[in-house]
């Protein structure tokens, strides 16, 4: 019970200490100009710092983003929600032919510097599976 109980506080603290919500007042302007000027139809916006980076996540009409800015206000990383009926034609072409039992349950498309790639969340009644993919449709061994 002891160590369940450690386990717990411990994983409780590093979480805390990875991703930390900050108050907008404690984000730098020229972060926050940058951000502005990128998503200006940007609404719920919530601030965190992950490692060195500042993270916003925010609602742009009804679809969740995240973006990952440094403190100079470049955006390093864009994770947009989109609908599987967005996906590029080579990516849905992939996607058939290699999981042709598996439907399209949830898509992020990320934009990481001038590359993009697509998060696509496969489920059957009994299996689910995350697939990462870039704009050509290729299947990639990548962490987002």
């Amino acid at each position: 019970m002891k160590q369940k109980l450690l386990f717990l506080v411990s994983m409780f603290f590093s979480v805390v200490a990875f991703a930390q919500d900050i108050p907008v007042s404690n984000v730098p302007a020229v972060v926050k100009n940058s951000f502005t000027k990128a998503f200006p139809n940007a609404t719920k916006v919530e601030w965190e710092m992950k490692g060195d980076l500042f993270n916003a996540d925010f609602d742009i009409g009804r679809r969740d983003n995240e973006v990952w800015l440094n403190n100079k206000g470049a955006i390093v990383k864009h994770k947009q929600e989109i609908k599987g009926r967005e996906l590029p034609a080579a990516v849905a072409k992939s996607l058939k032919q290699n999981f042709k039992a598996f439907w399209i349950d949830d898509v992020d498309k990320y934009v990481i510097g001038k590359e993009v790639f697509y998060k696509v969340e496969l489920k059957t009644l009994t299996e689910e599976k995350n697939i990462v993919l870039d704009s050509k449709g290729a299947i990639v061994n990548r962490i987002l």
